[in-house]
């Protein structure tokens, strides 16, 4: 996977979803948009997902562990999203690692990243989808 990695890398897309070496989905949206998006078209139907994204805060860690995917490979991570996703026996790499996701404006640690530190997988999908 590290090839179509390096690929994602350089691509316009923030996130994709493997199944086994197959490209399942993909997404320009920002934020958890494309991953909530996937979740509302695909349920939990596949097993054994690999996800690329491009910043991988708590909430996206949060909805990766909902989906129940087997590996995450991040351009950017937050020490939280590590975090949850260690708990939760996720394999992952990020290319960096940072405290925390900021807002656009990057004055303040990102609204998303600060209410999934109070949900659980489940918690914040049922949020998100309340709140669309």
């Amino acid at each position: 996977m590290k090839k179509e990695f390096e690929r994602f890398f350089f691509s316009n897309l923030t996130l994709q979803i493997w199944l086994g070496e197959k490209l399942i989905f993909k997404s320009k949206k920002e934020g958890v948009r494309g991953l909530v998006e996937f979740i509302k078209k695909y349920r939990r139907r596949y097993k054994n997902l690999i996800a690329f994204d491009k910043v991988v805060g708590n909430a996206a860690a949060l909805l990766f562990v909902y989906l129940k995917v087997k590996e995450v490979y991040g351009i950017i991570g937050s020490n939280l999203a590590k975090k949850t996703l260690r708990k939760y026996k996720i394999k992952f790499y990020f290319k960096k690692t940072i405290s925390n996701i900021l807002n656009k404006e990057k004055t303040d640690i990102c609204p998303m990243e600060k209410i999934s530190k109070t949900k659980t997988p489940e918690g914040l999908y049922k949020y998100l989808i309340r709140n669309d």
